[in-house]
């Protein structure tokens, strides 16, 4: 079994709550973004790589069927600071 792998991304309490709403969080994961979630300023969360990917699929997911664009473009933004951070660790 391998060693799991955790990233620490950096997001504001915006990003959180995006997350939250939109990206199909398990319990264990959800707590870790609603503690900042809604809060000011940017926060680094530390959270496994494989649910930073599951996550960016679903946010994708939740972006395809969203009608709104600025949501659109809110959840896009946040995909690319989740990619950027899987890529950088």
């Amino acid at each position: 079994m391998s060693p799991t792998t955790e990233i620490e991304v950096e997001i504001t309490g915006r990003e959180a709550s995006l997350a939250v709403k939109y990206g199909h969080l398990f319990a264990e994961q959800a707590a870790i973004f609603e503690a900042v979630a809604g809060k000011a300023g940017y926060h680094r969360l530390v959270i496994e790589k494989c649910w930073l990917e599951m996550l960016t699929g679903d946010l994708v997911y939740s972006m395809k069927k969203t009608r709104s664009l600025a949501l659109q473009e809110e959840l896009d933004a946040l995909c690319d600071v989740l990619e950027n951070a899987i890529q950088a660790s």
